[in-house]
């Protein structure tokens, strides 16, 4: 891969830098191996055989060389740690502030909180449903969704362990894209083949790179290379585990098809942003040190050398905050010039540079989709069409980034719940585990059944953006008698943080019983109640 280093050490990457590895399943060794949930013989990949091995070798050398240069380049923007502080030096004497912005990682936090700042919910089948709500609790799944929000969003990538823990419940485990990748086969659906992850360890005087494969076998194969050397590395032993899978256990998400982050395309602006602040503080630091002009009569001075020299009388005087010049001098019958001072100093265009600034950030802000904050009418009390014109280019974008983060989502789900299909028992309540087990089984078209349960699940994203309370209690009251009681409920939720069901059940227990204003009318209605009753005596007695 070709790199390309400009004046300011900005590193320029070419398409491997992003590639998706793909091959040809035609041409890649192949086994026989029986299936024990069809009971038959499928042919697979051999990943033991030594061509397998060498090629999956060979992607971890491509990945090293071509892909990790530029993650690192993005993790350093990410830590502000930008290519300003790299530049060539300044000669001696100058001043060389080298001041980096933040702006990469206020990008993909900003983005990371209005999509995923609020948990994810899942609607669906409520025996699924319940299912995927406990296994979030148990591993911290609105953590876990951070971190790779994170790093889909920085780095255009990110990838998650799906498997079971020692206890035999389903976990998840967040693997560094420096150390990942997957490949993938070249038809149209783009199957998964395998994941790769492999990191470099050491111990003592040791050290060795271990490699891990997570195929789509239903078997995992570890192996270790001496000394980093990785045209060596062999299964280590015991290497060739079975997993409870018949796919990748690695998920990838990605943040848009060329696998981009959120800030790459704005790298440049953020680096003439770095530098016209730190010219900015150069010159300014340059400034508070102008040189100082005399003209007309320096000769103040009395001796050559000593206390009496003219350069220790300008010391004294300028230590003394004061200048004391002769009076004009007359050379060969021509008068000199009156005699002065001041100082030798630059002027610059504080508002052409401020403007330069202003239009840098909002080029930035713009580009990656983000409302312009330094807008002065931004945090006015205005609303209507033209309001929504300014968030429209940020609600798309979070739109989009839905589409991509659910695919990845739906692929974990789909993971788990194949795993939890294969287990022989479920610690629920004999009513959901008969529930359960009955689409949990093996039979290929209760299989099927589950597939697309899973499919009708529903992932609700929450943004979290500002919102008027006021507007929201308008809207609810207008769809007062229109929609369901139901769907108001779940409208007021983000008022109350009640959730919509038991909002409804609060509804109907107040609805049981008699409510304090009801209570206020009791004395009124009672008497209209026996008024009726006498008369209605006295209509029987006359009948009598």
């Amino acid at each position: 891969m070709e790199r390309f280093i400009d004046l300011l050490g900005r590193e320029r990457f070419d398409k491997e830098a992003s590639l998706i590895y793909r091959v040809p399943v035609d041409m890649l060794p192949k086994i026989k191996m029986l299936d024990k949930s069809t009971e038959k013989v499928e042919e697979v990949i051999d990943f033991e055989h030594e061509d397998m091995q060498k090629l999956i070798i060979e992607f971890i050398e491509h990945h090293k060389s071509k892909q990790v240069p530029r993650l690192k380049q993005l993790k350093r923007y990410m830590l502000a740690d930008n290519n300003i502080k790299y530049r060539p030096p300044k000669p001696n004497g100058r001043s060389d502030n080298r001041i980096a912005s933040d702006f990469a990682n206020f990008i993909v936090s900003f983005k990371l909180g209005v999509l995923l700042g609020n948990p994810l919910k899942y609607t669906g089948d409520k025996a699924i449903t319940d299912k995927i709500e406990q296994f979030s609790s148990q591993t911290n799944e609105d953590y876990h969704n951070q971190l790779m929000g994170h790093d889909t969003f920085g780095f255009g990538r990110a990838y998650e362990w799906i498997g079971r823990d020692e206890f035999g419940k389903e976990t998840l485990a967040k693997f560094n894209v420096e150390q990942t990748f997957i490949i993938y086969d070249n038809t149209k659906d783009k199957n998964s083949i395998c994941g790769v992850h492999y990191y470099e360890d050491k111990f003592l005087d040791k050290q060795w790179t271990r490699i891990e494969l997570y195929t789509n076998t239903g078997f995992n194969y570890f192996l270790r290379a001496e000394n980093n050397n990785l045209t060596e590395a062999k299964l280590e032993e015991n290497g060739i585990v079975e997993s409870y899978f018949d796919t990748v256990q690695i998920n990838e998400w990605i943040n848009n098809e060329e696998r981009l982050s959120d800030f790459e395309n704005v790298l440049d602006s953020i680096d003439a942003y770095d530098l016209s602040r730190s010219e900015m503080a150069n010159f300014q630091q340059d400034t508070s040190e102008a040189y100082l002009v005399i003209k007309g009569n320096p000769d103040t001075g009395q001796d050559e050398t000593g206390d009496n020299s003219k350069l220790e009388l300008f010391k004294a005087m300028q230590e003394a905050r004061m200048l004391v010049l002769g009076d004009k001098k007359i050379y060969e019958g021509v008068a000199g010039a009156e005699p002065d001072a001041y100082y030798l100093k630059k002027e610059y265009d504080v508002q052409g540079i401020e403007a330069n600034d202003s239009r840098t950030v909002a080029d930035i802000l713009r580009f990656t989709s983000l409302i312009d904050f330094t807008d002065e009418n931004i945090g006015s009390n205005q609303s209507g069409i033209g309001f929504r014109f300014k968030g429209w280019g940020s609600d798309n974008d979070r739109k989009n980034k839905e589409r991509m983060v659910k695919k990845a989502l739906m692929r974990r789900l789909r993971l788990l719940t194949h795993s939890w299909s294969i287990k022989d028992n479920l610690t629920q309540s004999n009513k959901l585990v008969d529930k359960i087990k009955s689409m949990f089984t093996n039979d290929e078209g209760q299989k099927e059944n589950l597939y697309n349960k899973i499919n009708e699940v529903q992932i609700k994203f929450t943004p979290n953006v500002p919102q008027s309370d006021e507007e929201i209690m308008t809207v609810i009251s207008g769809m007062n008698g229109i929609v369901s009681d139901e769907t108001l409920c779940q409208m007021a939720e983000k008022l109350t943080g009640v959730s919509a069901d038991e909002e409804l059940k609060r509804l109907k227990k107040q609805d049981s019983k008699t409510s304090i204003f009801d209570q206020d009318k009791q004395p009124s209605e009672n008497e209209t109640d026996t008024e009726v009753h006498e008369t209605n005596e006295e209509v029987t007695n006359a009948q009598d």
